[in-house]
């Protein structure tokens, strides 16, 4: 993948939950769900996300954003559909978001790229603790503020059923809740249950906070950094 000049990006590593305590025929199924989830993102997201979700160690798992404001909600959705698809209110993932520069994108393996963005996401996965996402944006003054955001949904979308992550998918992407009823496969659910799963899965306060997240970020990346550039 050709790199802009100066462009910054963001780099989402993250790896799964308990995977050591997976079965095999979970194990199995989860490849597939990986796969079929980043093609999902990959058509949701367009040109912003251009390679697919790279799985790498077994359990390990890294995707790249050429626009970083669309990071945060790129994580939850990816997050939200791995809940749906593997039909587990206890199956999660932890996840990092890195904004910074690239030294080097490969043409299809995420995992081989280098750079700030890179090393940022890599080390804020390696440094959480008792928590399931985070933020880090270095030499800039919005990492702490936006990492706080990220911390506050990370409490909501870790109590998500799988069913509500479903729903969440749809709100994402702007759906109404009629779309998102009429989208479920059978049995279907009304537009009064899609607006039941909306309401307890907390998605006016997670609209709120990607939205707040979305436009400081992107305020942020119009200005010029200290000392003219970013790691």
């Amino acid at each position: 993948m050709k790199l802009k000049n100066a462009a910054l990006y963001a780099v989402i590593t993250g790896d799964i939950v308990g995977s050591s305590g997976l079965s095999l025929p979970d194990r199995q199924r989860l490849v597939n769900v990986i796969g079929e989830s980043s093609r999902q993102l990959r058509r949701i997201f367009g040109r912003s996300i251009p390679l697919d979700v790279d799985v790498f160690r077994g359990d390990s798992w890294q995707v790249l954003l050429t626009d970083p404001p669309l990071s945060l909600r790129a994580a939850l959705m990816f997050r939200a559909l791995l809940r749906w698809k593997m039909e587990s209110h206890s199956f999660d993932t932890r996840l990092a978001i890195g904004v910074g520069r690239a030294d080097l994108i490969p043409r299809r393996r995420v995992s081989e790229g280098s750079g700030g963005a890179f090393r940022a996401s890599g080390l804020a996965l390696d440094s959480m603790k008792k928590r399931r996402m985070a933020f880090a944006f270095p030499g800039s003054d919005l990492g702490e503020p936006l990492d706080v955001i990220v911390h506050l949904l990370d409490g909501i979308a870790v109590r998500w059923t799988d069913r509500q992550a479903r729903a969440i998918v749809g709100a994402m992407q702007g759906w109404t809740q009629k779309k998102i009823a009429a989208a479920w496969e059978e049995p279907g659910i009304t537009q009064q249950a899609a607006a039941l799963h909306l309401e307890a899965a907390g998605w006016h306060a997670v609209a709120r906070g990607v939205g707040e997240f979305e436009h400081l970020l992107a305020a942020g990346l119009a200005q010029k950094p200290p000392g003219g550039k970013y790691k």
